[in-house]
């Protein structure tokens, strides 16, 4: 029982007004951001996705900061002051995450034009069908690689090259994690849908007012959860977690080889399913 009290799911109804003054850190500033270009949509007549969208990019470095919230509640299972840690990371990861959000962006713009535009195509001719079949598993490997970015961004100093690496390698790395985050929001998105859909009037207000402050605290919730466990044996495990990566003989035997045989630049290389500092980096960087 005392263990079941103190997984993701349990702290996420006990924790759960914590959680929610974090989620409105976040939608706060993205329903503001979001509503300035649906405006400037309306207002220049360029009514559609390219302009509606570009409110992600102001809005990733709070996303951030709800990320790591997220993470010190669910995973770490750590009890801390929500603001301080929402703006510390905020004003950590500030210019990596605005970088993100332009990353963030042209995957929900350019998969929503594509998707849209081949499937009109693909209801009359059956060639454009299996492109868009091919548009739309391209676009949810891309959507999975975005529910890895903010989590590697906000917990390893990576250079951005090594945060996308990493993510594109878990995209396949982890692919039953990825496929229950995936059905796991698909469900709550099919709800929030669903709400917008039978709902008019007053009532539509209320679901949109109640989607923007919960859909994306929640979705950041299942999706940090359900990820963090392959990440940590990926990459390594977080900070304040009293836990050790336990490798075996043979673990060893593969990483000494691997170290070898390292042709690389980067500062740090993928081994045995985790990242690892360089040696020939950190040797090279001893001798300057």
């Amino acid at each position: 029982m005392k263990r079941f009290n103190d997984s993701s799911l349990a702290r996420f109804f006990t924790r759960f007004p914590k959680l929610l003054l974090a989620g409105l850190l976040f939608s706060v500033p993205f329903a503001a951001f979001s509503g300035l270009f649906i405006l400037i949509s309306y207002l220049s007549g360029f009514n559609n996705v390219i302009l509606w969208s570009l409110g992600v990019i102001p809005s990733m470095p709070f996303y951030s900061g709800l990320v790591m919230v997220i993470r010190k509640y669910s995973v770490e299972k750590q009890d801390v002051n929500v603001f301080s840690v929402f703006v510390q990371a905020f004003k950590d990861n500030f210019k990596k995450s605005l970088f993100n959000g332009v990353i963030a962006y042209l995957v929900v713009a350019c998969s929503f034009f594509a998707i849209l535009y081949y499937g009109t195509l693909a209801q009359s001719d059956m060639v454009f069908g299996y492109v868009f079949t091919i548009y739309i598993v391209f676009s949810i490997a891309l959507i999975i690689m975005m529910f890895y970015v903010p989590l590697l961004t906000v917990t390893y100093e990576l250079r951005l090259r090594d945060i996308y690496k990493n993510s594109l390698l878990l995209i396949v790395g982890k692919i039953l994690r990825n496929l229950a985050a995936l059905v796991l929001l698909a469900i709550v998105s099919a709800a929030v849908f669903l709400g917008l859909i039978y709902s008019s009037g007053i009532m539509f207000g209320i679901v949109v007012a109640v989607s923007v402050i919960l859909y994306p605290m929640i979705a950041t919730y299942i999706i940090v959860s359900v990820i963090a466990k392959g990440v940590q044996e990926s990459v390594g495990y977080f900070t304040g977690e009293n836990v050790e990566y336990v490798e075996t003989e043979e673990d060893l035997k593969r990483e000494k080889e691997a170290i070898q045989n390292a042709d690389s630049d980067d500062d740090y290389i993928f081994v045995n399913g985790r990242m690892i500092k360089n040696p020939a980096k950190a040797i090279a960087e001893d001798k300057d």
